[in-house]
C-alpha cells in the first residue's frame, strides 16, 4: 500500500502530461526523386535477369506522347515513373488508366507504330517518404523503394508470363 501511495504522484503528473500535449502533424512527405526511381527499376531488371535499355517516346492514338523511362531489350514493354511535371503534359482522362493506389498496377498501350507497346505507368506520388533525417528515420524512404521494386517486379514477372512482345 505505501508503494501505491508513494507511486501516486508520478501516475498523476504521467497522466497530466498526456492530457495537455497536443497531437503532433505528420512529417511532410515527397515523392522518390525520379533519378533515384530510375536506379531502382534498372537494378530490378538486373535482379530479375531482364536488360534495361534507354527509355523511349510512345505515342497515343489522340497524339499525345509518353516517355517511356526504362525499356526492355529486345521487347516493346517498359516502365514509366510519371511526377507531377509528367503528367501535367498528359489528358488524365484520355492518355492515363485510372488511378487508384493499391489497387491494379496501371498499364497503357501505344497506337499506330507504337501499338504492340506495352508500359506499366507508376505515379510518383505513390512511392511518399518522409525525408526527416535520423534516428531511423531512413527507413520510410527504404520502404518507398521496396514499394517501387515490388511493383517493377511483379511487372516483369506478369510481361514474361504472358509474353508480351
Amino acid at each position: 500500500m505505501r508503494r501505491l501511495l508513494a507511486a501516486w504522484p508520478i501516475l498523476v503528473i504521467a497522466v497530466a502530461d498526456c492530457a495537455t500535449s497536443e497531437a503532433r502533424s505528420p512529417n511532410p512527405t515527397q515523392p522518390l526523386d525520379e533519378r533515384r526511381a530510375i536506379t531502382v527499376i534498372t537494378q530490378v531488371y538486373k535482379d530479375v535477369g531482364a536488360a534495361a535499355t534507354d527509355g523511349r517516346t510512345v505515342r497515343f492514338a489522340n497524339g499525345h506522347s509518353l516517355r517511356v523511362d526504362v525499356g526492355t531489350e529486345g521487347r516493346r514493354y517498359g516502365i514509366a515513373y510519371l511526377t507531377g511535371a509528367d503528367q501535367a503534359l498528359l489528358d488524365p482522362k484520355a492518355d492515363l488508366p485510372p488511378h487508384t493506389p493499391g489497387g491494379d498496377l496501371p498499364v497503357v498501350q501505344g497506337a499506330g507504330p507504337d501499338v504492340d507497346a506495352v508500359i506499366l505507368v507508376l505515379f510518383a506520388e505513390d512511392y511518399q517518404y518522409d525525408d526527416f533525417l535520423g534516428t531511423g528515420r531512413e527507413a520510410s524512404g527504404i520502404a518507398a523503394e521496396r514499394k517501387l521494386a515490388r511493383d517493377v517486379r511483379d511487372f516483369l514477372a506478369q510481361a514474361k508470363l504472358r509474353k508480351l512482345p
